[in-house]
This record gives structure tokens, C-alpha cells and sequence, in this order.
């Protein structure tokens, strides 16, 4: 049952990294991580704080401590736990490039992810050594009769037929179609996180409301666990019913508010930012258009290209509004760079050549080769804990748990689980150097991925270590480890196998980066990290690669010297021509007079100069193979004709006449095509003068 109630736990933030496509800039397995991070690094931070605070209570007030725990599950507890859930977010956002590069709707994707993961901790705390008990349900799901409201943990029905699923809940009596709850911890932490995206990314007064939503998490939780501890007081368990009837609206509006927020910050960072603006953009089309058509290139590489461009992208505008930080620069050439190369390859002749094996054989040339010992490492160290939680935790398979829970067993998990601590313990060695070698790096969400993963190694590492003074202290492997704390109790069932289990299933959230994160490291230790190849890898990984071996054919060949001649960095094929377009609209304006390009009606000019009549006229300028490209390609000769109707159509309808104008001499069969439509159009080519 751990193996569902995990698939609920991602099932629920899956749904939410969905919804949040339009204006989310960090990438699925960050937000993977912060699952990771919400179990090892919340959970384990509240543990002890909560630990901490009921036996001070205790000692100091005389009062049993079932009663300080009993009271402070409703009082001190979820405020603890809001605010430690809260943590992760503030600490990544003390960068300024996390704070900058990171919208209001990442914030709440983010934070979600670390409520998810919190709320799965219990769930495996509580039911997770149950598969004996359990019972299946005729409707899916299995129920553990403990109760007249019976924990029950919901099947694979349940959990996709509902809004962010909680990985268990309770079965009333004699009911026959049971439904997976909401999970209360994603929601708290989605209403407390739009709380930090308010206080990091409003303004003004707008900043004074982000208490509001930390306020509204924290009453909500302090409602339902007073209603939980007493039940005759049937006022609170009906207001706690009626809350819970509509949680799952929450996130959704929550990040309807966030995403709101953020695509009134990416249109006004269009405007301000120069050259990060597609060839398809330029001449009229939507971004999402632009990226769509690119995306259908060659599925699945140009997709993957395309969605990476636009959430780098995002990264980049978020910050288009404020004061220029330190890496502002290199990741707006790296925007820039990735603009040029995307427009090079922007035509069926770019991919011809690009097939699975030719991807395989880039991606081979960058590989880390000890990356797959340290995976293999890992996986073995892991594989008890899997057998153990993953398989035994069903019903059907309860007796590979019992065998864990008994004899030898809990030795089994405690021998491996003590080889992991120390592996652990290696890789935390290893992530703070990468913590150190990454900060030169601008591309910030790279520098939160390394800090999720130091947190989760050292919540691992101190769950490790609270299990060996346990044991030193003569616990034996099979008994509870913590008698007697909040998180809904969940701690008393948990078992000291059940912990180092736990622990080395923190391996693989540890596992190796690959792709830009490993690339980016690889650079910067070895001094690189100014390199712009460096920075275009740390955000595009091996799809950097493979975006400029496109662009390269795309666009005739490869790059040019430096403008001295001598050896230097390579321009590359995109940056080529984005620089001859741009060197042909300043001759252009130079011999023409009159303006250079402008936006106008929703669509792009190249510029515009006066002409012999008096009448303005706006053009649009052709040149290096784009005729040649619009040959080859009837995608490309569509958007042309497309886009030049709409160019005419916006010039008459602002009172201006409209011309092509050509570097290379124009094909007959677009002439004719020309002549027929009555285009006024001209060729003048750069070097006659």
C-alpha cells in the first residue's frame, strides 16, 4: 500500500504541475525533489522540534505528556508545521536568483510539493506496517478496521477520479463507495506558499496580504485537528466537514491567482527584453503558437527543446521587471543564444538527420561515465527498503513484510541501512562541494536543486543517526521508536526497521544528476564557469547539444571565426544568422533612412521609410537562404504568404503602403505568386551597396 499512497502523493502534485504549464518555469523533477525534501527535510525538522517541545511542556507545567501532546496537536503542532513546511521555500529564495527567477505560480507548485511529501511521511508512519490488517474494499482501496471510521488507503480509482488525493483518509460506516480525501498538508502548504509568492514577488501594499493566506493555513489545520482530538463537540466537527467539502478548490484557486500574476509579468518582459523573441513571434504569431509549431519538428526532441526554452525563458522575464542581479546577463544570452539556435532549426531540413541513435551518441559524448555505478550503488543499498515497503506493503504480499518484522529481518534493514547512512554521508560530502561549484552558475533553479538535495541527505543522515543512539540506548529493531508525538500520531507506529527502511529510500532522491545540473558542475570545477557553453548546458543539458547540431544543419553549415580572424570562440550557426538578419536591416536602414524595426498591430516590421509620394512604407526584409528554406518547405512557404497579408493588411489599415524587400534575388515561382497577389517587393542586395 506504500506504492499507492506514494502514486497518490505524485498523482496529486501531477495534477498541479499540469495546470501550471502556462507560467511554470521550474522543471517536473524539481518539483519531484521537493516531495523528497517535504518527507525527509519537514518531516524530520518537525519531529524534533515537536519532540523538543512537548517534553519541555511537560517537565515544566507537571502535566502528563499524552495530555501536552494531546493539546498541542491542535495549538503549537500545526503551527510548527506550517512554518516548517514554509522553511524550504524562504531558505532557496535567500538567493536572489531563486527569488528573481522564480514566479508565483512556481512558489505554489513548490510549495504543494513539500505539503505532498509531509503528508506522505504520515501516511507511511501510520499504515505502512498494516499490510496484515488489511482489508480490501469491494469499491478499491483497502480499509484497516480499527474503527467505526476506519483508516482507509484508496486504489488506483479513487485516487484518479479526484483533486490531489490524499494518500489515506477514513471510511465511514457502511459505506460503499468510498472516495479519496483531499490531502490537507499539499493544501495548507499551496495557501501558505502563495503567501511567500506574494511577500517575494508583489508590490507595495500588495506585500502586506501574505500573512493572509499563512493565517488562513494555519486556523484551517488548528480546526480540523481540534475537531479530530474532540469529537462530542459536534460544532467543530461540523465547521470541519464543511471546510473540508471545498478543499480541493484551494490550490486551484490559488494557483489561478499565481498564474494570473505571472503571465501579466512575462507580457511586460516581452516588451523590455531585447532578442529573445522568436523568428515566429517577431512576424505576429503568439509564443505558445511559435513553440507548438517548433515542437512538432521532431517529436520527441524539438518538444522537449521547446518546453525547456519556454520555462528558461519564463526564468529570465520573471526578473525583467526589477534592478539587474548578479547573472542577469549571462542568462539573458543564454536566452538569446537558445532564441537563435531555435530559429536556425526551424525547418524540416534541420532534423532530417536527427534520429534516436544520433541523440544517444550526443548525449554519450557528455555523459558522466562513474554516473551509473554511483545509480547501481544506490539501487542496491535501496533494495531491501523497495522489497520491503513497496511490495510488502500490500495485502497480498504481507508475509515479505512479516518476514522483515521478525526473526532476523530488522537486522536485515538495519545492516543495510547503516551501509546507506555512510554512502549518505559520501554523497552529502560530494553535494557540498557541488553546492559551492554551482554558484557562479545564473540559472537558479540548477542552485535549488543542489540545496533540496543537501537538505534531504541531511534529514536522512539525522534520521540515521537519532536510529543508532535509539539503539544504543538498548531499542530493539522492532520497537516503536518515538512513543507519544503529534503528527497525527503517526510516530507511535513507527517501528526502528520501519526508520532505517525509510532512510535508504532517501537514496534515490540522491541518485546522480545528469543532464544540465551534472554538466554545469563537471564546468564549474573545472574553472569554467564562465564559459557560455557551460551555461548553456546548465540550462539546457543535452539538449543544448542537440538544439545546436539542428541549427547547424538548419542553417547551412557551421559557425564563423571571430571578427579579427583569430582564434577565439566559434559563433555559432544560429547566433550567425540572427546577426546577418540584423546586419541586413541596419544596411537597409542606413540606405532607406526612415526607422528601423517596430512593433505594430501585433506583428513585427523590419522598419519603415518614407516614401517619394510622402507615404510612409513599412517592409519586411528577406535574406540569407530563407528563400531556399521556403522552397523546400511548404510549412514555411504557408507562414510566409500568411504572415505577409497580415503585414499588408495592418500598413493599409494604418494609412502606410507595404513592400518586401529582398537580400538575394526572389525565385520565379514566388514572383508570379507575388506579381498575382499585387505585392510591391524589391530586391537590394547588400554587397552592390
Amino acid at each position: 500500500m506504500a506504492l499507492v499512497m506514494v502514486a497518490a502523493t505524485v498523482y496529486g502534485v501531477a495534477q498541479l504541475l499540469v495546470l501550471a504549464s502556462p507560467t511554470r518555469s521550474v522543471r517536473v523533477s524539481t518539483v519531484l525533489l521537493a516531495i523528497a525534501v517535504g518527507v525527509y527535510g519537514c518531516g524530520v525538522v518537525t519531529a524534533l522540534l515537536e519532540l523538543a517541545y512537548t517534553r519541555s511542556a511537560a517537565d515544566l507545567t507537571g502535566e502528563p505528556l499524552a495530555k501536552v501532546v494531546e493539546v498541542a496537536g491542535y495549538t503549537v503542532g500545526p503551527v510548527i508545521e506550517e512554518l516548517i513546511k514554509l522553511a524550504p521555500l524562504l531558505l532557496v529564495a535567500w538567493n536572489v536568483r531563486i527569488r528573481r527567477q522564480w514566479g508565483m505560480t512556481d512558489y505554489v507548485v513548490l510549495g504543494s510539493a513539500l505539503g505532498a511529501g509531509f503528508g506522505l511521511l504520515e501516511a507511511v508512519a501510520r499504515f505502512g506496517l498494516d499490510a496484515d490488517r488489511a482489508i480490501a474494499h469491494p469499491a478499491g482501496g483497502w480499509a484497516i478496521p480499527d474503527s467505526l471510521r476506519a483508516p482507509y488507503i484508496p486504489g488506483p480509482e479513487q485516487i484518479l477520479s479526484a483533486w490531489f488525493p490524499a494518500p489515506s483518509g477514513t471510511l465511514e460506516l457502511g459505506d460503499f463507495s468510498p472516495a479519496a480525501e483531499t490531502s490537507p498538508h499539499l493544501v495548507y502548504t499551496a495557501l501558505t506558499a502563495l503567501g511567500v509568492g506574494v511577500l517575494l514577488r508583489g508590490r507595495g501594499w500588495v506585500r502586506a496580504l501574505s500573512p493572509l493566506p499563512v493565517a488562513a493555513a494555519v486556523s484551517h489545520h488548528m480546526l480540523t485537528n481540534y475537531a479530530a482530538a474532540r469529537p462530542a463537540d459536534r460544532d467543530a466537527r461540523s465547521w470541519a466537514d464543511a471546510f473540508d467539502g471545498v478543499l480541493w478548490t484551494v490550490p486551484l484557486l490559488c494557483l489561478a491567482i499565481a498564474v494570473a500574476a505571472d503571465l501579466r509579468h512575462i507580457r511586460r518582459g516581452k516588451r523590455l527584453v531585447p532578442g529573445i523573441l522568436l523568428q515566429a513571434e517577431r512576424t505576429g504569431r503568439s509564443g505558445l503558437a511559435a513553440l507548438v509549431a517548433y515542437g512538432g519538428w521532431r517529436v520527441p526532441w524539438t518538444t522537449l527543446i521547446a518546453l525547456r526554452f519556454a520555462r528558461v525563458r519564463r526564468s529570465l522575464l520573471y526578473a525583467a521587471a526589477r534592478p539587474a542581479y548578479p547573472g542577469a546577463e549571462a542568462l539573458h544570452q543564454s536566452v538569446a543564444w537558445a532564441t537563435g539556435q531555435i530559429d536556425a532549426s526551424d525547418n524540416a531540413h534541420a532534423w532530417r538527420h536527427l534520429d534516436f541513435h544520433a541523440v544517444h551518441g550526443m548525449a554519450g559524448a557528455v555523459r558522466d561515465r562513474h554516473r551509473k555505478w554511483f545509480v547501481l550503488i544506490s539501487i542496491g543499498l535501496a533494495a531491501p527498503a523497495l522489497v520491503f515497503l513497496c511490495v510488502g506493503s500490500f495485502p497480498a504480499a504481507a508475509t515479505l513484510q512479516e518476514r522483515f518484522g521478525s526473526g532476523n529481518g530488522p537486522y536485515v534493514l538495519m545492516a543495510f541501512g547503516v551501509a546507506g547512512l555512510l554512502w549518505m554521508g559520501w554523497q552529502l560530502i560530494a553535494l557540498l562541494r557541488t553546492w559551492q561549484t554551482t554558484r557562479a552558475v545564473p540559472h537558479g533553479e540548477l542552485l535549488a536543486v543542489a540545496r533540496f538535495r543537501i537538505w534531504t541527505a541531511l534529514g536522512g543522515l539525522t534520521t540515521g543517526a537519532v536510529l543508532l543512539l535509539r539503539l544504543r540506548d538498548g531499542l530493539e529493531p522492532d520497537k516503536p521508536l518515538i512513543r507519544n508525538l503529534h503528527l497525527l500520531e503517526a510516530l507511535d507506529n513507527f517501528l526502528a526497521y520501519l526508520g532505517f527502511a525509510l532512510l535508504l529510500m532517501a537514496l534515490l532522491a540522491l541518485l546522480p544528476s545528469g543532464g544540465g545540473l551534472a554538466l554545469a558542475t563537471a564546468g564549474a570545477g573545472g574553472g569554467l564557469v564562465t564559459v557560455p557553453a557551460v551555461i548553456h548546458a546548465a540550462a539546457f543539458g543535452t539538449l543544448g547539444i542537440v538544439l545546436m547540431s539542428a541549427s547547424a544543419a538548419g542553417d547551412g553549415g557551421g559557425g564563423s571565426p571571430n571578427s579579427e580572424g583569430s582564434e577565439g570562440p566559434v559563433e555559432s550557426s544560429g547566433q550567425g544568422r540572427v546577426r546577418r538578419g540584423k546586419e541586413y536591416e541596419d544596411h537597409l536602414q542606413e540606405k532607406l533612412g526612415g526607422r528601423g524595426s517596430f512593433r505594430e498591430g501585433g506583428r513585427e516590421f523590419d522598419g519603415a521609410y518614407l516614401g517619394d509620394d510622402g507615404i510612409e512604407v513599412w517592409y519586411e526584409a528577406k535574406s540569407g537562404r530563407y528563400w531556399d528554406l521556403a522552397n523546400e518547405n511548404p510549412k514555411v512557404m504557408e507562414k510566409f504568404k500568411s504572415n505577409l497579408g497580415d503585414a499588408r493588411r495592418i500598413s493599409e489599415e494604418s494609412g502606410r503602403r507595404f513592400s518586401l524587400i529582398s537580400e538575394k534575388p526572389i525565385p520565379e515561382n514566388i514572383v508570379k505568386w507575388l506579381n498575382k497577389k499585387n505585392y510591391v517587393w524589391r530586391v537590394i542586395s547588400k554587397e552592390a551597396g
